[in-house]
């Protein structure tokens, strides 16, 4: 399992628009097979700050999700109405005997 941390930076008066096209996206991409979890979270420190917590099965499943026309068109969508470059975070499960 491969989990993916993605931050956005919103800009002022934005974050309506932006939650509006990442439900859209959201709700289509947990239809993905190989989509184990896709979570929008709001800063509740940081004014226009938003994280998506993704949960993916493998590299092939990542990969279909980032062409699928669904996550581009959200990606086009929200170009104007973010600061900067998406913050993107990979992460891997340690082997446990607690998991």
């Amino acid at each position: 399992m491969i989990t993916i941390i993605a931050k956005f930076d919103v800009l002022p008066g934005k974050d309506d628009e932006f939650i509006k096209h990442a439900i859209d996206v959201t709700r289509e991409t947990r239809k993905e097979r190989g989509n184990l979890s896709y979570k929008i979270l709001q800063s509740e420190k940081q004014d226009g700050g938003f994280t998506f917590i993704e949960e993916w099965l493998n590299d092939t499943a990542i990969e279909q999700h980032n062409n699928a026309k669904h996550f581009i068109k959200f990606m086009e969508a929200i170009k104007p109405i973010i600061k900067g470059e998406v913050e993107i975070e990979r992460l891997s499960k340690v082997p446990s005997i607690f998991y």
